[in-house]
């Protein structure tokens, strides 16, 4: 066994040395000096998708610059980059601006150059964040419908509209934040959009707080639909949502004005009514003498049409009741849609089920991207953040679905991209007529990153 050493631990900033033990015969010092080293050597990777993308370009276009132009040092552009690429890095907060200052691989990325002038102050940022302008966010949230349309090459026969709120806790007091009964806090309650199938991130739309979760968001809905289907006439357009989102506005709007492939299919609270429908009562005994005769789960789907007072025209509502192996009290589901071609069970497990997805990607929105570090006072500042944390959620996204699919890492969470590919330990050279970045040959996902490098060497 090797006898034990000691090694220093030498900082620059303040010439301290620290002495720990070794297991190896030989000293070992330890600097933190180097200039030409990143931990961040998936940001090449990722500065070229944005470029793909042209987010920065695109963001910034929406944006009015209202600052001296004498005293700019960092245009906008320079300043989306380098706040989405922290993002994506995991450094979610403002203040994380000052610890990236002189970073190599960021300066590369933001400034062309790892000798240039140091990148943005947390300062710089902060009044970046608060000059937004309500046209200015109006803009955004137009371009975010418009990025998601240029996503596809061509138009597709089907997209769903996945929509779900979700509390983002909030700190102090700040504007428009209420507190929450469900939640049991004071938060914020943004509305999310995704498209069901590919998980892209259509609207994140930032709301006040509410005392409860009813959602009203039919003129939104309106809006978006009308928008996509200027681009895409002959797609189904499906919007799914629980029961939250049952919008007697949106229902009468395409039942009444005929809306050519535009379907729904929500949750349905129970109400008295419901539960007194004689379908409902029937399916309930059944359930009731089937666990009893059998004891094992048992589950029955039945329909019905229903007009609530506030509807205009009868709907499609089916109904769910079972008993799980748990045993108990009859549990009984019900949803609405104008869907005709699917039998009641189908509906349920196989469309209505899905919706299910929409939780998981809100879970990656807020884990992989930190999308719930809402920390501003002002409401507008706030918008501009969940509008920036959306941006580097697509960009995530988009990084993985193309450059790492085929890999082991294609259907990976976004955290597990960030904290694989990446976090990745570089040095860097930059000489006269090239900038050489150098991987560790030993690199535990060698085979994806490689593979990442490749993808990009193709597409230059």
């Amino acid at each position: 066994m090797c006898k034990d050493s000691h090694f220093s631990v030498t900082n620059q900033d303040n010439s301290e040395k620290i002495l720990l033990r070794s297991v190896i015969n030989l000293p070992i010092e330890a600097r933190m000096d180097s200039m030409t080293l990143s931990s961040y050597g998936g940001i090449p990777m990722l500065k070229q998708e944005a470029e793909h993308l042209s987010i920065a370009s695109k963001l910034s276009s929406c944006i009015v610059d209202r600052r001296k132009k004498w005293l700019v040092r960092h245009s906008l552009e320079d300043l989306i980059m380098t706040r989405i690429l922290q993002i994506c890095l995991g450094y979610e907060d403002v203040n994380d601006c000052d610890r990236h200052r002189g970073e190599p691989m960021l300066k590369l990325a933001v400034n062309g150059d790892t000798r240039d002038r140091d990148i943005c102050s947390s300062a710089t940022m902060c009044r970046f964040e608060n000059m937004v302008t309500e046209d200015d966010l109006a803009r955004i949230q137009e371009l975010f419908v418009t990025m998601f349309i240029l996503s596809y090459k061509k138009a597709p026969s089907h997209i769903i509209l996945d929509c779900d709120d979700t509390n983002v806790d909030t700190y102090g007091k700040q504007e428009q934040t209420i507190f929450n009964t469900y939640y049991d806090c004071f938060c914020f309650m943004p509305l999310m959009v995704f498209e069901g199938y590919s998980g892209r991130l259509i609207l994140p739309l930032l709301k006040p707080g509410r005392r409860n979760k009813t959602a009203n968001v039919f003129d939104t809905l309106q809006w978006l639909i009308a928008t996509i289907r200027a681009a895409w006439p002959n797609t189904t357009i499906t919007v799914r949502g629980d029961s939250h989102f049952c919008s007697h506005e949106l229902m009468d709007w395409v039942s009444l004005t005929l809306q050519r492939k535009v379907f729904f299919i929500t949750g349905l609270a129970a109400n008295s009514v419901l539960m007194a429908k004689p379908i409902v009562q029937q399916l309930t005994e059944k359930v009731r003498h089937d666990y009893g005769l059998f004891k094992h789960p048992v589950r029955e789907y039945g329909e019905f049409w229903y007009r609530a007072g506030s509807w205009t025209l009868p709907q499609r509502v089916v109904v769910k009741v079972e008993i799980t192996k748990m045993g108990g009290q009859p549990n009984i589901r019900f949803i609405v849609s104008n869907i005709r071609c699917t039998d009641a069970k189908g509906l349920y497990e196989t469309t209505y089920c899905q919706r299910g997805r929409d939780e998981l990607y809100i879970r990656h929105f807020k884990e992989g991207v930190k999308g719930d570090r809402l920390s501003c006072h002002s409401f507008n500042a706030n918008r501009m953040r969940i509008f920036l944390h959306g941006m580097a959620y697509n960009l995530m996204l988009s990084f993985r679905d193309r450059a790492l699919k085929g890999t082991e890492l294609e259907d990976a969470e976004l955290l597990t991209i960030r904290e694989r590919i990446l976090l990745t330990a570089v040095s860097i050279k930059v000489r006269k007529t090239k900038v050489v970045i150098d991987y560790p040959k030993h690199h535990p996902m060698k085979k994806e990153l490689s593979h990442a490098l490749r993808f990009y060497q193709q597409a230059a």
